[in-house]
């Protein structure tokens, strides 16, 4: 009986982590913006990006235009932000650029990134506008 009963619970701590690499591919969203902007250190051309979580961190997220010639990674942490219906990628508009904010949804799993160099040296200057592009 103990043998079976320590099978049953291997069987579920297996199945359980093999579920976490999905849960960490949850929100992946692609959106085109027709203006550049700064995502962590990098600043990015127009153009068409997908965002994801990286698989070994799901605090970081890489950013990489359809080419996979741009791309960044940015720190982020969870929100309690949501949207209904499609996801929207959050960006902050400044005299010297847009700053990418974060991501709503209306799954649960929001998240807002960590506010790099330049964004925190543009607030210093002026207040942001917040302004909103839809993802699939």
């Amino acid at each position: 009986m103990r043998k079976i009963n320590m099978l049953t619970i291997a069987a579920g701590l297996i199945t359980l982590m093999s579920c976490l690499p999905c849960m960490a591919q949850a929100l992946k969203v692609t959106f085109t913006t027709p203006f550049s902007f700064y995502a962590g250190g990098a600043k990015l051309p127009p153009g068409t990006y997908t965002l994801r979580p990286q698989q070994e961190d799901p605090s970081v997220f890489e950013i990489q235009d359809a080419q996979g010639t741009h791309s960044a990674l940015v720190e982020a942490r969870p929100s309690t932000k949501t949207t209904n219906g499609s996801p929207q990628v959050v960006f902050n508009r400044y005299a010297t650029g847009d700053y990418l904010e974060g991501v709503l949804t209306s799954t649960g799993d929001s998240v807002d990134f960590e506010t790099g160099v330049a964004e925190k040296i543009a607030a210093k200057k002026g207040s942001p506008q917040s302004h909103t592009v839809s993802g699939k």
